[in-house]
């Protein structure tokens, strides 16, 4: 009798194990490549789970945060908004003088680099504009080159032939191929003083507005760039706080309390999110994006294929172009992520997460590339299809005609 329970129960727990095993397909290959200890969700595009590994325990999600900053952005702007920055002179422009300050009137474009301010320079230059007596005068928040500028100090370098004269060769072989044009004839002459708010305020004529890429654009290339100004561009749309409301209200079947997020580019210590509630945020941007006619392509680098931090991963022919996503890196904390989407022919969109912490760095993301490989082997890789690269990011700028 003893013997009969004991081949029944033999029974009943193979059959159990059987059903697991079918239920979770990439389940052995989960916990072989990225270890029982760490993080893992893959869902198949038919909703079934092919993979899950604690994946309601909350980790630090790191850089895989600008995914969220990137649903709150679409969330609340459109994808072709624009950031202007107007440059205008507050006093007359006679004889190649400015009899004045030369004010930046910004709002905040985190994408104003080295090559634009040589497009606004040489725009300057058309409006007659070859000497300022006064000095570069700042009102609102403006960012050059990734950094605060809020006294003009580095744009008035650049214009004054001190900085970044690779950067105007760049910009003049794109505009005027072949053209022989020394920065040194171009450079702005600048008074002595510093800028100071005038007691009475004189009034101020736009010269030249500066219309940043469009915000898909941003999202692009912070996003495939891994780029942390996206925590202080944030503040356009409300903060980290209003990215942690955006994604909260936006997720399905995770609680909304295992999401935290004090930090919009994934800097910093506190952020948490479990792979369920990514593998939900990418479906919620996968969403959103195709309310707006786009894709995550449009805004995620694309894995062996994008520059930036995914170019050189899964880049051999049967896998390049085959997944989208983000990484995700906090070194002092040993902490490594990767998520997105895995386009397969037998599961179709594959929605994944992986988050390990307390592995080396290296280790970490080879054990992610071997799962990825996995996954697209068990699944047969479909890549997207190949797209020409883009303009330079300054040649999506435009130069507007000022109102």
């Amino acid at each position: 009798m003893y013997r009969l329970l004991g081949l029944a129960f033999l029974t009943v727990h193979l059959l159990s194990a059987s059903a697991s095993a079918a239920e979770l397909p990439l389940q052995a290959l989960a916990r072989e490549e990225i270890g029982a200890d760490h993080g893992v969700f893959v869902r198949a595009e038919s909703g079934k789970v092919l993979a899950a590994l604690n994946s309601t325990r909350a980790y630090h999600p790191a850089s895989v945060t600008k995914v969220a900053t990137t649903l709150a952005f679409l969330s609340k702007l459109p994808p072709d908004r624009r950031f202007r920055t107007t440059f205008l002179a507050a006093g007359p422009v006679a004889g190649g003088t400015l009899d004045g300050d030369l004010v930046v009137r910004a709002e905040g474009d985190p994408y104003f680099l080295f090559p634009n301010a040589f497009r606004v320079l040489l725009s300057l230059r058309e409006k007659g504009v070859h000497r300022v007596k006064g000095a570069i005068r700042v009102q609102g928040p403006f960012y050059f080159d990734w950094t605060p500028d809020p006294d003009g100090r580095r744009l008035r370098r650049v214009w004054t032939g001190q900085l970044a004269a690779e950067s105007w060769r760049v910009v003049i072989r794109a505009l005027f191929p072949g053209a022989d044009m020394p920065l040194k004839d171009y450079t702005l002459r600048f008074g002595r003083g510093a800028a100071r708010e005038p007691r009475e305020p004189r009034p101020s004529r736009p010269l030249v507005v500066h219309a940043s890429p469009p915000l898909l654009r941003h999202l692009k290339d912070f996003n495939s760039h891994s780029n942390d100004n996206f925590h202080e561009f944030s503040h356009q749309i409300g903060g980290p706080e209003e990215v942690q409301r955006i994604l909260r209200a936006s997720v399905a079947g995770v609680p909304r309390s295992s999401i935290v997020i004090d930090n919009a580019a994934g800097d910093g210590r506190n952020n948490q999110m479990s792979p369920r509630a990514a593998v939900a945020m990418f479906k919620a941007l996968e969403r959103t994006l195709g309310e707006r006619e786009r894709a995550l392509s449009d805004v995620l680098p694309v894995a062996g294929v994008d520059p930036g931090t995914l170019e050189d991963r899964l880049a051999a022919p049967r896998y390049r172009g085959a997944v989208v996503g983000k990484s995700g890196t906090v070194r002092v904390l040993r902490i490594s992520t990767l998520a997105g989407v895995a386009y397969t022919r037998k599961y179709g969109r594959t929605f994944f997460a992986v988050m390990t912490r307390g592995v080396p760095l290296w280790t970490a993301r080879e054990r992610q590339n071997a799962f990825l490989r996995g996954l697209l082997d068990a699944g047969g890789a479909r890549p997207l299809p190949t797209r020409n690269a883009p303009p330079p990011a300054f040649m999506e700028a435009r130069l507007e005609a000022p109102e």
